[in-house]
């Protein structure tokens, strides 16, 4: 009579152990799963003051090397101003080819800042005072002319109405790109989104 009793004690303290050991288990997942943001959290925040101390220095170098540039910018607002809606973009007339749009995707540039739009005057404007005085006859003087301006990683090409170039403000940006000739033709924008100030070929 006193074997079972000991039996089914037995068998009680082996489910409690077993219990005990797997919820020992999932606290200790618990735990090292909770560490896990926080760290994710601090290398965001390194990262983050790593590029900004990266961009400190990149218009540090742009300032020095181009002051007139950075005289008459100073004071510019360095942050996007808050976006508005696109005209038509809750409703309306539809383009008669409404995927005309995402088959020209690839022609989308990104946003520039006020102060990268001020850069981008100055630099076009200082540019275009240089290649009127002398046009380039051809890519190989356009690129001497943009190498003296301070622009050596400028591409140029030659194209039936003068030589094509583009190329980013070194460090800060915009893309400046158009044509080198008697009359220049100089736009300021952002980067295309696949990468780069040339325009890209795609669509379909």
């Amino acid at each position: 009579m006193i074997r079972p009793t000991l039996s089914a004690t037995a068998a009680t303290l082996a489910v409690a152990a077993l219990l005990g050991g797997l919820t020992g288990c999932g606290s200790t997942r618990a735990a090292g799963s909770s560490g896990a943001p926080g760290a994710q959290t601090s290398a965001q925040a390194e990262a983050q003051r790593q590029y900004a101390e990266q961009r400190r220095q990149a218009e540090a170098a742009h300032d020095r090397a181009f002051p007139a540039v950075a005289a008459a910018c100073a004071g510019k607002e360095a942050t996007m101003p808050p976006s508005t809606p696109a005209a038509g973009s809750s409703g309306g007339h539809q383009p008669e080819n409404p995927k005309y749009g995402e088959n020209h995707a690839y022609l989308k540039m990104t946003s520039i800042t006020p102060l990268q739009q001020c850069r981008g005057n100055e630099h076009a404007s200082r540019l275009s005072v240089e290649a009127a005085r002398q046009p380039p006859a051809g890519p190989e003087q356009a690129k001497a002319l943009l190498t003296r301006l301070g622009y050596p990683e400028a591409r140029v090409g030659q194209s039936a109405d003068g030589v094509r170039f583009s190329f980013s403000v070194p460090g800060v940006g915009p893309c400046l790109s158009g044509v080198l000739s008697a009359t220049p033709r100089i736009e300021v924008h952002g980067a295309y989104v696949e990468g780069g100030c040339e325009t890209p070929q795609g669509g379909h």
